[in-house]
Parts: C-alpha cells; sequence; structure tokens
C-alpha cells in the first residue's frame, strides 16, 4: 500500500479536517495530523494498525461499498479518544477499489456532540454579544460549508484521478497530470479561505493550539506565551484569533516589525497583549489600530495603544469572560 499512502499523503494532509485511510481490514495506514491531534495523539503515526472504523460501521460495509462503487455518504458514529471517552462525529467514507484490494478513506466531522465549550446565555443576552456570536455562528458556518461540501467533493475527486492515472494508458497520463495539479491547486485555495472564515486548529483545539501554529506563518520571529489552557465560548476565541492576527499582520506588513511578542493571559478577565519592536509615527495607516478597537468592542472590552519611539508598539485588549476587570 505504500503508492497509494503517499498520494494520500499529498491530499489529506491538505484538509482542515481529520481523516485517514483504512486497507481491507479497516486498518488505518494513513492518518493526517489533525485526525491524531482529534483523537488525543502525539503523532499521526500512533493510528496506524488501529481499527479505522467508528463504532457503528459494521464490518462488511466497506466492501458492499466498494463493490456497488458507491458514493460517499454521511454517516453518524462515534470514535474513542486516547483517554477512553467517546466522541460523536458525522463521517463520511470515500470506498476506493484496488487491485489489491479494497480501501477507503474516512473524512471526520467533529463538533456534532463533541466537547466544547460552554455556550453565552442567551436570555437577556447583551446586543453586542448576540454580534458577536452572530459573527462567529456566520464564520463557523462558511468554513464548515467549504470544509464538508467543497473540500470533500475535491479530496475524492483527486483520489479517483490518482487511481486512474494508475490504470490509464501512457498517452493520457500528462492529461491526468494536469488535472491533478490543477484539483491540488484548488483544494489548496479551499483550505486557504477556510483558514481566513475560521482555522481548524482553532474549532478543534482552541486559542492556544491555534495561536502556536498562526505565529509561525511571518517572516518576523513571533512568541506566544501565556496562562490560557482552557477553551473559551466559540466567539471569544474567533474574535480573539482575528483580533492578534490583524495586530501580528500590522506589526509585520505594516510597521515592519522584526520580532513580536503574543502573551494570552486568563486571570479575572482575558488579557492579550501584542509587543513590536516596529517603526512608530507618522507614516503609519491608522486602519489597523482602528479595526482592532472595533474588535474588541464587540467583545464589550478595551483596547489601549502605546508607541514608544525606537522600542515599537504594544497593543493591550481586556476582554471581560469575566464580570471584573484586570489593568495592562
Amino acid at each position: 500500500m505504500t503508492s497509494i499512502a503517499d498520494d494520500l499523503g499529498s491530499i489529506l494532509d491538505v484538509m482542515q479536517q481529520p481523516a485517514w485511510a483504512v486497507d481491507a481490514e479497516h486498518r488505518v495506514f494513513h492518518a493526517n495530523p489533525l485526525a491524531a491531534d482529534f483523537l488525543g495523539h502525539e503523532h499521526p503515526t500512533d493510528l496506524l494498525g488501529t481499527d479505522g472504523r467508528p463504532a457503528e460501521f459494521p464490518g462488511d460495509v466497506l466492501r458492499s461499498h466498494v463493490a456497488a462503487h458507491a458514493a460517499p455518504s454521511l454517516r453518524r458514529g462515534t470514535l474513542t479518544h486516547a483517554d477512553g471517552f467517546r466522541l460523536p462525529v458525522e463521517w463520511t467514507v470515500v470506498p476506493l477499489s484496488r487491485p489489491d484490494g479494497a480501501a477507503a478513506v474516512y473524512v471526520f466531522r467533529p463538533g456534532v456532540g463533541a466537547p466544547t465549550a460552554a455556550r453565552e446565555p442567551k436570555e437577556e443576552e447583551p446586543s453586542r454579544a448576540l454580534v458577536a456570536r452572530h459573527d462567529a455562528d456566520l464564520h463557523r458556518s462558511a468554513a464548515a460549508t467549504l470544509q464538508h461540501g467543497a473540500q470533500e467533493r475535491l479530496a475524492s475527486l483527486l483520489l479517483g484521478l490518482n487511481l486512474a492515472r494508475e490504470q490509464v494508458p501512457p498517452t493520457a497520463v500528462e492529461l491526468l497530470d494536469d488535472a491533478i495539479r490543477d484539483a491540488e491547486a484548488a483544494l489548496g485555495h479551499v483550505r486557504d479561505v477556510t483558514d481566513e472564515l475560521y482555522p481548524g486548529v482553532l474549532r478543534l483545539r482552541g486559542l492556544p493550539a491555534a495561536l502556536t501554529a498562526l505565529a509561525g506563518q511571518w517572516p518576523a520571529s513571533v512568541s506566544v506565551s501565556g496562562n490560557l489552557r482552557e477553551r473559551l465560548p466559540h466567539a471569544v476565541e474567533m474574535h480573539i484569533y482575528f483580533l492578534i492576527r490583524e495586530a501580528l499582520r500590522r506589526a509585520v506588513h505594516s510597521a515592519r516589525a522584526g520580532r513580536v511578542q503574543v502573551v494570552v493571559d486568563l486571570n479575572l478577565d482575558l488579557v492579550v497583549t501584542v509587543a513590536d519592536d516596529g517603526a512608530t509615527g507618522e507614516g503609519l495607516d491608522p486602519a489597523p489600530l482602528a479595526s482592532l478597537a472595533d474588535r474588541v468592542a464587540v467583545l464589550d472590552g478595551s483596547l489601549s495603544v502605546r508607541h514608544a519611539t525606537g522600542e515599537g508598539t504594544t497593543v493591550c485588549a481586556v476582554i471581560p469572560v469575566q464580570p471584573h476587570t484586570v489593568p495592562c
């Protein structure tokens, strides 16, 4: 199964959903990083050789799917976390018919009953909190539409093209290679757009993991620290993530900072500090700071900005996730 594992690696690892591939005996022979994260494992290789079936998927269904050339279908079931508890999921199976036996790809949609932070109260909710939650819901819904629609269809298309490439005459291989490259580029574009709307790592693992991933996306040196370890309401997580991303964009691209420090502390309130060593003073676009202020206002928080000539800019946001306020 080495060749198909290589093909699947280039497809599944791009996806923003947990996914793995199984052989005819349902043994996992490739899993993507999000699958390992979702089930609490350190590395995707920890899943290799395990039974890849959700608990409610009978053993003979895979062979019948392949024999009938069935299209991917949505199902519900549970997976077992590394800590032993059950995770409800929705999932699709993409059957692969190969000369050396049946195989399949499982694509999972976590969040259907999965553990999450408690939602904000709905009764007598302040208007700003309603706006924040509604905005977050829209982002999450749009990202889910891309992940569970376009992404899964493109992944299925790529799997089919790679299988077809092994069986067509040499004269058609070049055409299929072009189609595969185009489909891979489209899948990558869907991933990028989904990340702009609502990153998969934020949805699956929360703000600390999402910020760690975000720190590596900039040409400057970005460090992330703080005491935040728990999940926050999804509206707060999303707006804080975008607040920090916008602050990083301002620091790196507008102020040309070489180093940025991000600190996220949760005490009585959530305190977010982004300090950079970039340029200050006239000539910098004020729009990014105005955007940060709007983002904080939606969360009913406060924003302070301190410029120090020769030292850079420090942005501090205080978000009242608890009823008291901690000064910057």
